[in-house]
C-alpha cells in the first residue's frame, strides 16, 4: 500500500467520451487543494465503438496537443450505456460466502459468463437488508477502450463512471438520492442509497426534434423514473428524496424546469448543479471549471476514492514482474533443499499407497450394494418432478405460454419454478408495451398472483426478468 501511494503522481487527467464529445480536465493537487490546470471541451469526429481504435486514439491526441494537454496518467469514464447492472439482496451468509453468491447471480442475471465480462460491487444497506449492485461492461469493450487510449499515448489508472464520481453523487448510509447526467444524445441516471450504487439506467429515447434544435422530453423521462423506482425495494425507495440535475446548457435548465410538477408525486425535490462549490471529493477546487465528469473523476482519484468503481483489469505488480523474470536464478541455489523436499514427498506417496490400498479393498467388499443404492436414487430423481397428480410444472408452463403474444414479440429464454410455486421468467422482448400486455395477461389468471418486473435493460431487444407467485386452481 505504501509503495502504491509513492507510485501515485499530484497530477491526472479526467476524461471522459461521452455523447460524441471529448471533455478533460488536469488537476494537480497541493495538500488538500486542486488546481485545474487545463480544461478541454471538443466534439469527436469519429465514433468510439465502430471507427478503427488507431484512428479514433490519434483524433483524441490531437485534441488534446490542440489544447496544450500533455498529461499521460488519466482517470477515465466510460460510456454509461456500456454498463450492464443487477441489483440483488444479500442473504444472511458469511463474508467468505457472499463473493461466491455474487458469481452465482452472475452468471444467471447478466448474458454473457463472467469470465467474458469486467465487474465492478458496490454494496448498499437500509437498517434491515444489505443489498449488491453488480455493474459489468463486457470484456471486447474493454480492451478495445484500453486499445484507443494506448494509441492516444494514454495511460488509464482507473475506467470507472462519471456520473458516480460527481459530488455527492453515491449518498450516505441513511439516505438516498438520484442524478440524472443530461447530455446532447442520452439522460443518464444513477440511483444510490444507503452508501451505495442502487440502479444505473440511460435514457436515449426521450428526445424530440424542434427545428433544428433538440430538447428533452420530460413528461418520457418522468414515466422511465417512475419504472427505474417501482423496480426498486421498500426499503430503498424510500429513502429517495432529491433528483439533482447536472449538465451544462439550455437543455438541462429545461429539463430540470419541467420535472418539478413531474416527480413530486414520486416524493422527490429537483435540485439543479451547475457548479462544485469549490469543494470535491475533499479536496478545494482552484480554477474556474463548470461541474463535469472528467473534473470529478480526477478529483476522487487525487482524493484516493478507492471506493469508486474500477473496469480496468488487474494488472501484475512491479514485484510479480521481477519475480517472474529473475525467478530462474534461484533455481541453483534451492537445489538441496528441493532434493529434500521430493524424498519427503516420495514418503509421503507410499504412505498414501499403502492407504489406498486398504480403502480399495473395503470399496471392494460394499461395491455391489452402493451400486444398487445409486440406481434406485437415480430413479427417484428421473421420477420425481412427473409425480404430481396436479400437474403444476405443465400448468404454469400452460398459463405462461398463453400469456405470450402469438407473434412472437416477446420471447423466454428462461423459465425457473422453484417449490412449485415461485416462478421466474427470463428473456427479450421488443418493446415495452409488449411487456406490459404480457403481464397484464399473467395477472388476469386466477392462479398468477404477485407478478413483479425485476430488471428491464437495453435498447431493442430489450432484456427483461419478472417473477411471480403460482396459487393453484382457485
Amino acid at each position: 500500500m505504501k509503495l502504491k501511494q509513492r507510485q501515485r503522481s499530484n497530477a491526472v487527467l479526467g476524461l471522459t467520451l461521452e455523447g460524441g464529445r471529448l471533455e478533460a480536465v488536469i488537476l494537480r493537487r497541493n495538500n488538500g487543494s486542486a488546481e485545474v490546470k487545463k480544461t478541454a471541451n471538443v466534439p469527436l469526429t469519429l465514433d468510439l465503438t465502430r471507427n478503427e481504435a488507431e484512428l479514433v486514439g490519434g483524433e483524441i491526441r490531437n485534441l488534446l496537443d490542440a489544447a496544450g494537454i500533455r498529461e499521460r496518467r488519466c482517470v477515465v469514464g466510460l460510456p454509461p450505456e456500456w454498463v450492464l447492472s443487477l441489483h440483488t439482496a444479500l442473504p444472511d451468509l458469511p463474508d467468505e460466502d457472499i463473493e461466491s453468491f455474487l458469481e452465482l447471480e452472475a452468471e444467471r442475471g447478466f448474458p454473457l459468463s463472467t469470465d467474458q465480462l469486467q465487474r465492478a460491487i458496490s454494496r448498499p444497506s437500509t437498517a434491515t437488508t444489505s443489498y449488491a449492485t453488480q455493474m459489468a461492461v463486457v470484456g471486447d469493450q474493454v480492451r478495445r477502450f484500453e486499445a484507443v487510449l494506448t494509441a492516444a499515448q494514454l495511460r488509464p489508472v482507473r475506467l470507472s463512471l462519471a456520473i458516480a464520481a460527481l459530488p455527492d453523487a453515491v449518498a450516505g448510509s441513511g439516505s438516498g438520492n438520484l442524478t440524472a447526467l443530461v447530455s446532447e444524445s442520452s439522460v443518464v441516471v444513477l440511483v444510490s442509497s444507503g452508501g451505495g450504487i442502487v440502479a444505473l439506467r440511460t435514457f436515449d429515447n426521450v428526445f424530440e426534434a424542434e427545428g433544428n434544435e433538440r430538447r428533452v422530453f420530460a413528461d418520457a423521462v418522468a414515466r422511465e423514473l417512475r419504472i427505474t423506482l417501482a423496480q426498486l425495494p421498500a426499503d430503498l425507495r424510500e429513502t429517495l428524496r432529491e433528483l439533482r440535475v447536472v449538465g451544462s446548457g439550455v437543455m438541462a435548465d429545461h429539463l430540470a424546469h419541467e420535472l418539478e410538477s413531474l416527480v413530486s408525486s414520486l416524493g422527490l425535490k429537483v435540485r439543479r448543479l451547475t457548479r462544485s462549490n469549490g469543494s470535491e471529493h475533499g479536496l478545494k477546487i482552484i480554477g474556474d471549471a463548470p461541474l463535469s465528469g472528467a473534473l470529478s473523476l480526477a478529483a476522487q482519484f487525487l482524493s484516493d476514492g478507492s471506493k469508486a468503481p474500477d473496469f480496468l483489469p488487474p494488472k501484475p505488480t512491479f514485484w510479480q514482474q521481477l519475480s517472474a523474470r529473475y525467478s530462474g536464478k534461484r533455481l541453483a541455489y534451492t537445489g538441496g533443499v528441493g532434493g529434500a523436499i521430493a524424498t519427503l514427498v516420495c514418503g509421503l506417496f507410499l504412505f498414501q499407497g499403502f492407504q489406498l490400498s486398504r480403502l480399495q479393498s473395503a470399496w471392494r467388499s460394499m461395491e455391489a450394494k452402493v451400486q444398487d443404492l445409486d440406481g434406485l436414487q437415480g430413479q427417484i430423481r428421473t421420477f420425481r418432478p412427473w409425480y404430481d397428480p396436479n400437474l403444476t410444472s405443465l400448468t404454469i408452463l400452460q398459463r405462461v405460454t398463453e400469456a405470450f403474444p402469438e407473434e412472437g414479440s416477446v420471447s423466454a429464454k428462461t423459465l425457473e419454478i422453484r417449490n412449485q410455486a415461485y416462478v421466474n421468467v427470463t428473456g427479450i422482448t421488443r418493446d415495452n408495451s409488449s411487456l406490459l400486455k404480457t403481464l397484464d395477461q399473467l395477472r388476469a389468471a386466477p392462479e398468477v398472483a404477485a407478478v413483479k418486473v425485476d430488471t428491464i435493460r437495453g435498447k431493442t431487444p430489450m432484456q427483461y426478468t419478472f417473477n411471480f407467485q403460482w396459487k393453484g386452481r382457485p
